[in-house]
């Protein structure tokens, strides 16, 4: 008997890491092992030292069309799976959006559902210029509510009140004029884009881009003209300017050398 592939592939590149979804036969449609797969794969990458950055890729001819509907169906058909299915999707989207490691998505074909919750979640989204995406849930009676904290930062409001209800289908240069997607560039051109883009996290201080992360997730959510905000951001930038890293990262500068995180 032919063992079954994973349904994630997991490949490194010095202290680059590429997660590879890997159900092509289903246009890579997200089931239980998928999702758990990916869940651990970030949680573990996230905490990794030889980690520096981490790109979310597909095999097949489509990036990916969302959950497995057969996997949601025998989900939504036992109460107890369905309740805690839902808090593993939560568990997912948020271990992306939260990793302490960039990530990069690398999108081609479809994107749906789902999918488009994995990209919106992605730090930096890559994209073909003849990706469709949709947010299609609506049109099977249900809603996208998992990825909805994610879609709606990517897309804004505006936009999301009309994808979210309508399950239009979109294409990337939308995707991208919305500011969803960060990078279009041409099918052929895709993995040098991708490239480009990992080349450039590389030369980032690891703590730094961590930080950051961190920083845009805490200032989307605070009161910008509250005088406790902009205390509390002077502290910060004190705390990481009294660091090893930035101490390395500035004297590196001084001395127009690489820092050592540069390999």
């Amino acid at each position: 008997m032919t063992e079954q592939a994973p349904a994630v592939l997991e490949s490194r590149d010095g202290k680059v890491v590429t997660l590879t979804l890997n159900r092509p036969q289903v246009k890579n449609a997200m089931n239980g092992e998928m999702v758990e797969r990916l869940i651990e794969s970030f949680k573990r990458l996230g905490q990794d030292e030889d980690t520096h950055a981490i790109v979310l890729a597909a095999n097949g001819d489509a990036f990916c069309s969302g959950a497995d509907l057969g996997y949601m169906l025998q989900m939504a058909q036992n109460a107890g799976a369905n309740a805690q299915s839902g808090h593993t999707l939560t568990h997912l989207f948020r271990g992306i959006a939260e990793c302490p490691k960039p990530v990069v998505a690398r999108v081609h074909g479809l994107c749906f559902a789902g999918a488009t919750g994995l990209v919106s979640a992605c730090d930096i989204v890559v994209a073909s210029s003849n990706v469709t995406f949709s947010l299609p849930e609506v049109k099977i009676g249900l809603i996208p509510a998992t990825i909805s904290p994610f879609v709606i930062q990517a897309m804004g409001v505006q936009a999301a009140r009309r994808y979210f209800i309508t399950g239009e289908v979109f294409t990337a240069q939308k995707a991208h004029a919305l500011g969803m997607v960060h990078e279009l560039c041409e099918p052929d051109s895709l993995d040098l884009t991708v490239q480009a883009m990992v080349d450039n996290l590389r030369k980032c201080a690891p703590q730094a881009m961590a930080e950051c992360k961190a920083l845009v997730r805490e200032v989307s959510r605070m009161n910008i003209t509250a005088d406790a905000t902009h205390a509390h951001l002077a502290e910060r930038l004190a705390r990481v300017r009294s660091g090893a890293e930035a101490a390395e990262g500035m004297q590196a500068f001084l001395e127009k050398r690489k820092p050592k995180w540069v390999a």
